[in-house]
């Protein structure tokens, strides 16, 4: 299953096994309309009052046929993760390969996304460090390391174009991003008075070369 998630996050294509049931037209309507009211109903209630029951009550399915698309709340919330993350794949690809340190673009996008699902996000990320869940252990282990090696393209075409300071280890750089781009945007659900905006743009300041005298 692990396998097929990583899959979908990095190529964009559906994930097939028990989050991907109900694959006739109508049932492909039905399963796309409970991905996107979760978030609506994870934005109005919280996590810990998100039931499959809930979300089956607010958009009109029984909680019996809400569990024949997803048998647990923790397997439809990664599959919101999952088709969110596909979805804003397919979008950095339609707006092509960029040549330069662009990170702040990428979380102006991020910022852009309802607050609900970047807080099911985090929600997510806090339950996947508690023991015993394995499943969401595996799937943001998954999910950060395809986040690094983008960003890591995404700095070697900086240093190619000579816009990245040679001396940056890649790597270290890569996870840096990620973890800027992630404490940004908790700040900023707690308070939105924070400016992730400006704060990825001085980040990405730091990695530049200094310019000349």
């Amino acid at each position: 299953m692990q396998a097929q998630e990583s899959s979908a996050l990095v190529t964009g294509k559906p994930a097939t096994g028990p989050g991907s049931r109900g694959r006739y037209p109508k049932g492909v309507l039905r399963r796309q309309e409970i991905l996107d009211r979760t978030i609506e109903v994870f934005a109005e209630l919280g996590f810990e009052s998100t039931s499959l029951r809930a979300i089956g009550e607010a958009i009109g399915v029984s909680h019996a046929a809400l569990r024949r698309y997803f048998e647990t709340r923790e397997e439809l919330f990664l599959e919101v993760l999952r088709e969110k993350d596909r979805q804003a794949l397919a979008a950095a690809r339609a707006d092509g390969t960029p040549h330069g340190i662009d990170f702040a673009r990428h979380l102006d996008s991020f910022a852009s996304q309802t607050p609900g699902l970047m807080a099911l996000r985090h929600s997510m990320i806090a339950r996947a460090l508690e023991p015993g869940n394995e499943t969401s252990q595996a799937f943001f282990v998954e999910r950060y390391e395809s986040l690094r090696s983008g960003a890591r393209e995404i700095l070697l075409l900086a240093r190619e174009a000579g816009v990245l300071r040679p001396d940056i280890p890649i790597d270290a750089a890569a996870a840096l991003v990620i973890a800027t781009m992630d404490g940004l945007s908790t700040q900023w659900l707690l308070d939105r008075r924070v400016d992730m905006h400006e704060g990825m743009i001085l980040f990405e300041s730091l990695l530049q070369p200094p310019r000349p005298e």
